[in-house]
């Protein structure tokens, strides 16, 4: 198993409409997304994946995120790693 962490704080918190939207598409066999709210406008995304490779082609979630970083949020950062 591979997880990417995605943590992240929105500018306004009007943007959770957006960040829902990104984190709810279907997932394929082996990647689950899971969205977690912490405050108004800070949150964290968790990827699970099967394996490293799919984590690699799998990158639909983390490219929206960083786009919305100049815009819409104050801060993005990412941990990723396997299962030991």
């Amino acid at each position: 198993m591979y997880a990417r962490v995605i943590n992240f704080t929105l500018l306004a918190p009007s943007l959770w409409t957006v960040i829902q939207t990104t984190t709810s598409v279907e997932t394929a066999k082996g990647h689950t997304i899971l969205l977690f709210k912490s405050s108004d406008n800070a949150g964290v995304v968790v990827e699970l994946f099967a394996d490293i490779k799919m984590a690699g082609k799998e990158l639909r979630t983390l490219e929206i995120l960083q786009k919305f970083k100049e815009q819409a949020m104050a801060k993005v950062s990412v941990l990723e790693g396997k299962q030991q």
